[in-house]
């Protein structure tokens, strides 16, 4: 009985990613077949992920962002952004004034929100946490973890990241 329980399930996410796959495309956004991209999710045309992306229903991209094995969860990803491979943003928190860390022993916690403006570079591997914002035209080092706020134009980097240089053009 729990075999047919488990090919039963196995059919449904099955199906459900041909639903999300076709879903989305129709839409303007582009998505591989290996993504696993909420239809409740906001995201805006232009868009491309691939690999095996995970995108949930928190999250809202705007137009013509970019990502390979990203995992988006509580954040808002704004226009322009690109996301280098495997990269983290507003993965869900766990307290840490209660005896476990683990969900059956605590009630649900409201998460923050991770926030990128506009234009925002961000390498391989790196983490942006819950409740931080990224300012517009910032850089993201590979590796790095994101604690607290971006300002326009740095790039950082680290663990935590930290400030080591600042975006300059040329008119």
């Amino acid at each position: 009985m729990s075999l047919i329980k488990a090919i039963i399930s196995d059919w449904m996410v099955f199906f459900e990613r041909i639903y999300s796959y076709l879903y989305w495309n129709i839409k303007g956004v582009r998505i591989t077949f290996s993504c696993l991209v909420s239809t409740k999710a906001i995201i805006e045309k232009g868009c491309v992920f691939s690999g095996h992306s995970i995108i949930t229903e928190n999250a809202k991209i705007g137009a013509f962002t970019y990502g390979y094995n990203v995992n988006i969860n509580n954040a808002e990803v704004g226009k322009y952004c690109s996301l280098a491979p495997d990269v983290k943003i507003g993965l869900d928190e766990h307290p840490l004034n209660e005896k476990s860390t683990h969900p059956h022993f605590y009630s649900k916690i409201e998460q923050k929100k991770a926030i990128l403006k506009d234009h925002v570079w961000i390498g391989t591997n790196a983490v942006i946490l819950s409740g931080v914002l990224v300012n517009e035209h910032s850089v993201i080092a590979a590796g790095a973890v994101v604690n607290k706020t971006v300002e326009k134009y740095e790039i950082v980097g680290g663990i935590p990241a930290k400030k080591i240089g600042e975006r300059k053009f040329e008119k």
